[in-house]
């Protein structure tokens, strides 16, 4: 099973500081319910999070492991593309991205996406 992020790296001041308060609340309800198997309901809070802070990488990358989980393979490679084009200069996160691109790529049993995320992580892994 796949963990969400941190608090600490989600908030990497993206949010206007009136608006952070906010997308805690719901941060931490989506840990809450992704850690309870309540996925569709931990998908919900991440979006409103989004919806306050679109350009939060983690916030990205969180939603698509939660996609991942319910087997939504292309809507989770689809939205940890989504943070690596906002998380230019964390490459721990875009690392954590290609790993989970090329878990939904092998899924859907396309080995040529699943070889090209795994040489990308490994890439900035190095």
């Amino acid at each position: 099973m796949l963990l969400l992020l941190s608090l600490q790296l989600a908030f990497a001041q993206t949010a206007a500081p009136d608006s952070r308060a906010a997308v805690i609340t719901l941060l931490n309800e989506a840990k809450a319910a992704y850690e309870q198997g309540q996925n569709e309901q931990a998908a919900a809070a991440l979006e409103r999070a989004l919806r306050i802070d679109p350009r939060n990488p983690a916030l990205w990358h969180n939603l698509a492991g939660v996609r991942l989980q319910q087997e939504d393979w292309m809507r989770a490679a689809n939205l940890a593309a989504k943070s690596n084009s906002l998380a230019s200069d964390n490459k721990w996160l875009r690392v954590r991205n290609w790993v989970l691109i090329a878990l939904a790529c092998e899924a859907m049993s396309n080995m040529e996406c699943t070889m090209e995320a795994r040489s990308r992580a490994r890439a900035l892994a190095n």
